[in-house]
């Protein structure tokens, strides 16, 4: 019986060389473990939950369709969520040539999904939390990218670079203008 190559130590990585090798049920598995990341990143950054579904489909058909060129060099989360991220900024940047308000309220600010599910607990929790998410909203993009990959994706200074192709020093100086930035957007709920 011959030896194949040792198991990687990243199950993602093991996953994405199996179907590089041919093995299409690993695709499937890929998209059960990382699926729930790429449509969160994707909702808070477009604020559509269609519009996220359709970019969670579209980051995986890519995947695929790159499988052969795939090499692991970084963590696998970090490879697709680089791939869902680029949509993400692509669809908006459709959206803003292909309407003619860009997808804007009247003060200017992108539209805040009044739908989605608040976390648990009082009025006052719910209402910050929206204050908060429209805050990011209006966030230029590259800082609300940073903030959005950094804070609510999780990752750390190193992987936000690589995924907005940026130095580390870069990156945290992107971090605390949007931090900043959301300090005073949010100056009524935010104590010094």
């Amino acid at each position: 019986m011959p030896a194949g190559p040792p198991p990687h130590p990243d199950p993602d990585v093991a996953l994405m060389l199996a179907l590089q090798a041919g093995d299409e049920s690993a695709l499937g598995a890929l998209i059960e473990r990382n699926g729930r990341a790429v449509l969160n990143l994707a909702y808070r950054y477009l604020h559509d939950r269609a519009a996220a579904e359709d970019v969670l489909q579209e980051s995986f058909l890519k995947l695929y369709q790159a499988r052969e060129r795939y090499r692991p060099e970084a963590k696998f989360r970090t490879y697709l969520l680089r791939i869902s991220t680029n949509l993400c900024i692509s669809r908006l940047r459709k959206k803003r040539v292909g309407s003619l308000d860009g997808g804007e309220d009247e003060a200017g600010h992108d539209p805040v999904d009044e739908a989605a599910p608040l976390p648990q607990g009082g009025l006052l929790e719910g209402e910050l939390h929206q204050r908060v998410r429209a805050a990011v909203a209006q966030l230029p993009e590259r800082q609300r990218l940073a903030i959005l990959l950094n804070k609510f994706e999780g990752l750390d200074y190193k992987e936000t670079a690589a995924q907005l192709g940026l130095s580390v020093p870069a990156t945290k100086s992107l971090l605390h203008r949007a931090r900043m930035t959301l300090k005073d957007l949010l100056a009524d709920y935010v104590e010094d």
